[in-house]
């Protein structure tokens, strides 16, 4: 990527200079981002108010997750960015394409950003009674404040990443049309396709794991569950889906082709009646290659993939489940 954003140089930096895995500084930040936005509600006497019952705890838990958001996402965009360039560079070296470069669109970009914090803004914090009170900041007081920097931050780092999520994955998908050959019995040149999906489709399902005491909250927008739960579940499938569909298209075409193939051979020996001794040997042959091909998949996913999809799914889910059964466990209280 001939560009590097300032938190990608930065996780890099710790990476390289401290030995710190950029994971192990992306939990600490989110971490301590939920904890500075969990301080600020005590300061304010949100908590407090929870706990005499005069407020939901949505109240305090919306700013806490906010902020884990916030922490979270600079992670996603630089192991985004980092995984991408790994798996083009192997398909470029596994099918001989030469040097593949995916460029980052950086105005592109932060247009896209700048989108995002207005669309946080208005789908969290609009007042029907006031719609300009963003414009008023003598009216503001420390209630508005917090959630409005953490909306503002978050949806500028999640529109940049859900765009560059769909958008590396388009251009990883383009490249199965720079494959000239490829061996239809061992597609394991393939895989990179696969891992960038199931990889980068986690990144969008912890998403979504973090944000869930959220969905699942009455008190919470309709509007804004309703469109963040859209965008988040469709970026998932799309991670997945996308980097493979172009190989998908090339390893479904070829598979037709070689099925055509071998089953014009077959049915030219097909009449016992004209066939020779020969021809029924290599009639049997035909008949084995076709079963091959017919068992083999279209799509570059293997056991593994599977397997690590359907824990992604597990764990998402599980995440729903926890929150709903914390939330039946703080009213029973």
């Amino acid at each position: 990527m001939t560009y590097r954003t300032f938190s990608d140089r930065a996780f890099q930096w710790l990476a390289d200079t401290l030995s710190i895995p950029p994971v192990v500084a992306g939990i600490a930040l989110s971490s301590a981002l939920g904890g500075l936005a969990l301080w600020l509600t005590w300061l304010m006497g949100i908590v407090a108010d929870v706990a005499a019952g005069l407020e939901p705890d949505i109240a305090v838990r919306a700013p806490v997750t906010l902020y884990m958001m916030v922490g979270y996402l600079p992670m996603a965009v630089y192991y985004l960015g980092v995984w991408s360039a790994d798996h083009v560079g192997k398909i470029a070296s596994n099918f001989s394409m030469g040097q593949i470069t995916l460029v980052f669109p950086r105005l592109v970009a932060n247009v896209i950003g700048l989108l995002g914090s207005a669309v946080m803004y208005l789908l969290f914090l609009h007042d029907a009674d006031a719609p300009l009170f963003l414009f008023m900041p003598l009216r503001w007081h420390a209630g508005f404040v917090v959630p409005l920097v953490g909306l503002i931050i978050m949806g500028w780092f999640l529109f940049r990443f859900m765009f560059l999520l769909i958008r590396n994955a388009m251009r990883i998908s383009q490249t199965a049309r720079l494959i000239r050959q490829m061996d239809l019995f061992d597609t394991s040149l393939t895989s990179p396709y696969a891992q960038h999906g199931v990889r980068t489709s986690l990144l969008a399902v912890v998403c979504l794991s973090i944000s869930a005491n959220l969905w699942l909250d009455p008190e919470a927008p309709a509007i804004g569950t309703a469109v963040s739960l859209i965008m988040l579940v469709g970026a998932s499938a799309l991670a997945l889906v996308l980097p493979t569909w172009g190989v998908h298209q090339q390893l479904k075409t070829l598979k037709q082709v070689e099925l055509k193939r071998v089953r014009r051979a077959i049915a030219a020996r097909r009449d016992p009646q004209t066939r020779s001794v020969d021809d029924a040997q290599q009639l049997r042959a035909d008949l084995a290659i076709e079963r091959r091909l017919m068992e083999i998949s279209e799509w570059p996913f293997d056991a593994g993939s599977y397997g690590r999809v359907a824990l992604y799914i597990l764990l998402g889910f599980g995440s729903w489940v926890g929150a709903a059964l914390v939330e039946r466990l703080l009213e029973s209280l």
